[in-house]
């Protein structure tokens, strides 16, 4: 146990102030899952007719009888694919689609705007989480929110959908940033027991089911962007309970200031520290500075080394890709499916609760593979479920248990990919865990750029979207059984294990749990497993 852990666990593991600190970054979650998943809703498509007259089937209008015809087809484009001339948007809600006329031969445009977002979602997470460990959590997570909301208070103004587009990408650039360090800043409050705790439970969900009420109640798209954008203000009224991480202060050497915010935690819980306890912070951070030195000499070229680090090491990027692209497939894709668009969008927030939960209760009972293994199989066997009943050309007749099967896939690709995430961090050695978190990351951003694109199938089969959501996640499922089996056991600190030692030093994990967000810099201890 490190001098810093050994502190936390006198002034408290989970205590007042660390429940505080917790409590109001948390909160960040809920406006940041309103900025990222408003394509939910901004991208669907409302009714829609065209004029009939002349040949049912002819391409050619002429727009003066257009606007004398009295009879209209429903959601109906031209035999070419392309708009008709009188096409009107007759509701119950405005978007983009019809602010911009997206339909016909201009549909897949939502998918690329989706797409560009999700690029912005990569580039921000990885330029965040080099801020936060130059400039600390605190500023950088703060500054990184304002951004946010400025962008997406902008966003409601935009004149074209390209201008959006562009805004689109700076808004996943700053929810990717808010996500980096809002899940790292608690947990370097907390004890090692408390971190899986805090890195499985937020406010994500919460986001996602008050969207739908959101969407529900304001069903003009450039109101709901402002409204939404604007209640994310009171947040910053937070600023005076968050304080920097002492764990940052003590690796940047600023051992004064870590020692005041440490005192400060204490007095909150109502902890007296000696000047001894306090003296063991300078040897803390002088180990740090140690541990740094040595994780420079390693590169990424070394986490694919060895034959056995090579199939490990791909098999959790594999994992990391499925459970961004699925995930977040199924999220967009909840604007196709049948019935209401608001219960649906509320339902698919309210699902991710229990998967959590599950994660919770049985990864360590369970062991790590046969937890992600049961989750991956159960979204893949529901998504190819759908398959079946397309199969059956019962596609219509059975819609509400199309969206049953839709839902328990989101519920168990949710919670495979906080099983995963544990997984991978114990997988690599620490010595380059960094690094292994880092590609994995990366893999997760590049499957939630890719989603948008299989969403665009579509508009061949309502199913096929599943099918290949459902393909992936059961082949992960698959591939996990060939890792091994980390949980309750001690993790090697290098590439090459040492013998004959009996014993492993007490190291940190560094993993992301939220919704994938969170970069390679946060942390989880060994303690957790």
């Amino acid at each position: 146990m490190s001098e810093y852990e050994s502190i936390l666990h006198k002034i408290g593991s989970f205590g007042p102030y660390q429940r505080r600190v917790f409590i109001l970054v948390s909160m960040f979650e809920t406006p940041a899952a309103w900025a990222m998943l408003l394509p939910i809703v901004l991208h669907a498509t409302p009714d829609w007719e065209c004029p009939i007259f002349g040949h049912g089937n002819s391409s050619t209008f002429n727009l003066s009888e257009a606007s004398n015809s009295s009879s209209f087809t429903v959601n109906e484009c031209l035999p070419d694919g392309s708009q008709c001339p009188g096409l009107q948007f007759t509701g119950p809600f405005s978007s983009i689609v019809s602010e911009w006329q997206l339909v016909c031969d201009r549909k897949n445009l939502t998918k690329i705007i989706t797409t560009i977002q999700m690029c912005g979602v990569l580039l921000g997470a990885l330029i965040t989480g080099q801020l936060a460990d130059i400039f600390g959590r605190r500023k950088v997570l703060y500054l990184t929110y304002i951004f946010m909301l400025v962008v997406s208070l902008s966003s409601a103004f935009a004149p074209s959908w390209q201008v959006f587009a562009v805004l689109r990408f700076f808004i996943g650039g700053s929810v990717g940033g808010v996500m980096v360090v809002n899940f790292v800043l608690p947990l370097e409050f907390v004890t090692p027991s408390w971190r899986t705790f805090c890195g499985c439970v937020g406010f994500w969900a919460i986001g996602l089911m008050t969207l739908a009420l959101w969407g529900f109640l304001i069903r003009d798209w450039r109101t709901l962007v402002i409204a939404t954008a604007v209640t994310g203000v009171p947040m910053l009224f937070s600023w005076s309970f968050v304080t920097e991480s002492p764990r940052w202060l003590l690796t940047k050497g600023r051992v004064a200031e870590a020692k005041v915010e440490v005192q400060r935690m204490a007095a909150y819980n109502k902890v007296t520290l000696s000047d001894e306890d306090l003296e063991q912070l300078d040897i803390y951070t002088e180990r740090e500075k140690e541990s740094l030195i040595e994780r420079k000499k390693y590169s990424y070229h070394d986490i694919f080394k060895t034959r056995t680090m090579l199939k490990n090491t791909l098999i959790v990027m594999y994992g990391w890709f499925v459970s961004s692209s699925v995930y977040y497939g199924l999220n967009f894709n909840t604007s196709n499916l049948a019935g209401d668009l608001y219960i649906n969008t509320f339902i698919a927030g309210l699902v991710e609760i229990p998967a959590l939960v599950y994660v919770i209760l049985v990864n360590n009972r369970l062991g790590r593979r046969w937890t992600i293994a049961s989750l991956m199989t159960l979204a893949g066997i529901s998504c190819f479920v759908i398959l079946i009943i397309d199969l059956t050309g019962h596609m219509e007749s059975l819609q509400v248990l199309v969206i049953v099967f839709a839902m328990i896939g989101k519920s168990g690709i949710s919670g495979g990919w906080a099983a995963i995430q544990v997984s991978s961090a114990e997988n690599f050695p620490t010595i380059v865990r960094n690094l292994g978190i880092g590609v994995c990351s990366m893999a997760a951003r590049i499957g939630g750029i890719v989603a948008p694109q299989i969403n665009q199938l579509n508009s061949y089969s309502k199913a096929m979207p599943f099918t290949v959501f459902g393909s992936l996640a059961l082949l992960c499922g698959l591939l996990v059984l060939f890792l091994p089996e980390t949980a309750g056991k001690p993790l090697p600190d290098n590439l090459i294990p040492k013998k004959n030692t009996g014993k492993f030093q007490d190291t940190e994990l560094t993993v992301s749990l939220k919704n994938g967000h969170a970069s390679a810099d946060e942390e989880i201890s060994l303690n957790q497993v």
